[in-house]
């Protein structure tokens, strides 16, 4: 096979990450503005192409890609100067390789450095970034250069402030990292369950009308999910459930058992079995009002991993198994 022909992806001709990656590392110091012309038109081709994961060429693709390149051309001052787009559909393109989990065993500590350096409110990369550190920290030695290089405050950070597709992103982050032992620490240390109940009561408490309403809670609904996963994930250890409880997280996950949304309410009732393990706990869970009938509900509702949890929790009884709550890598 030519070197041509292997540069292409297989699906239907479309850009592969290495054609971008040649334009990315011939990329002159300081770039010309034509050549990041030439740079961004590609980019925003690769991106259009591998969107949706659902029918993305790259996540089929077997060619043996990295992200050192990419992570250096997000580093640069000069592109982020002169290019902004540039930078943003480098940031697009992260998330996009990161899908990929030969991609992310490729990923190194330089690599997690500069995109957590890039988590800040003020910046145009920051949701998409956000995204890709959830992917890539879907594996556990990602996770731990996630938090080596100080990527949980960067990402409670977003959670407090920017707009709604941070905020979305963010929490995924948050809950991916959430699934790790070594993350949970780092959560419960820097004060988590404190900000992702403050969201969650923010995200509770917003009300749309219309089509446009509809969208909106939609949104709302999966900011929910990934936020009550994250807190799911942080009582499945004794720290994480007396925190939740000294922040009055007890009541407000209860309250989320009767959610419309079904992925909430299966986040809500993972985080009601592991609380269950805590007497304390246990009793504030029994004084909310439609806790019990909600749980009645839910066992015989459609959702089965909100009915496995329900089955596990056994009247509040400890003597159990922790649960914890992980999603797919691939946004």
């Amino acid at each position: 096979m030519s070197r041509k022909n292997s540069l292409v992806s297989a699906s239907d001709g479309a850009l592969s990450w290495q054609q971008v990656q040649v334009a990315v590392v011939a990329l002159g110091e300081p770039a010309t503005p034509q050549q990041l012309d030439q740079l961004h038109a590609l980019l925003e081709r690769f991106v259009r192409e591998n969107e949706d994961p659902k029918t993305s060429p790259h996540l089929r693709a077997t060619a043996p890609d990295r992200l050192d390149a990419l992570a250096a051309l997000l580093s640069r001052a000069d592109v982020a100067k002169l290019s902004p787009a540039t930078q943003l559909a480098a940031a697009t393109a992260l998330k996009i390789l990161s899908r990929r989990q030969d991609v992310r065993l490729r990923c190194t500590q330089r690599i997690v450095g500069v995109l957590v350096s890039l988590l800040e409110p003020a910046s145009a990369c920051s949701g998409e970034l956000a995204n890709a550190a959830s992917n890539l920290s879907y594996e556990p030695a990602n996770c731990s250069m996630l938090l080596r290089a100080q990527g949980v405050p960067h990402l409670l950070r977003l959670l407090s402030s920017g707009g709604e597709e941070v905020h979305l992103n963010a929490a995924a982050a948050l809950q991916t990292v959430s699934f790790q032992a070594d993350g949970r620490a780092a959560l419960l240390k820097a004060g988590a369950t404190a900000t992702v109940l403050q969201r969650l009561h923010g995200s509770v408490g917003s009300k749309a009308s219309g089509a446009a309403g509809a969208g909106a809670a939609s949104q709302e609904g999966k900011l929910q999910q990934r936020l009550v996963g994250a807190l799911h994930n942080l009582t499945s250890c004794a720290e994480g459930i007396s925190a939740l409880r000294q922040h009055g997280g007890v009541a407000a996950v209860a309250s989320l058992l009767g959610s419309g949304h079904p992925g909430v309410a299966a986040a809500a009732a993972g985080a009601v079995q592991n609380m269950s393990l805590e007497a304390q706990a246990c009793q504030e869970i029994r004084m909310q009002p439609r806790a019990l009938e909600a749980l009645a509900a839910l066992l015989i509702g459609p959702d089965t991993q909100a009915s496995s949890s329900v089955r596990c929790q056994r009247s509040c009884q400890p003597g159990r198994r922790d649960r914890r709550w992980e999603h797919t890598a691939g946004q």
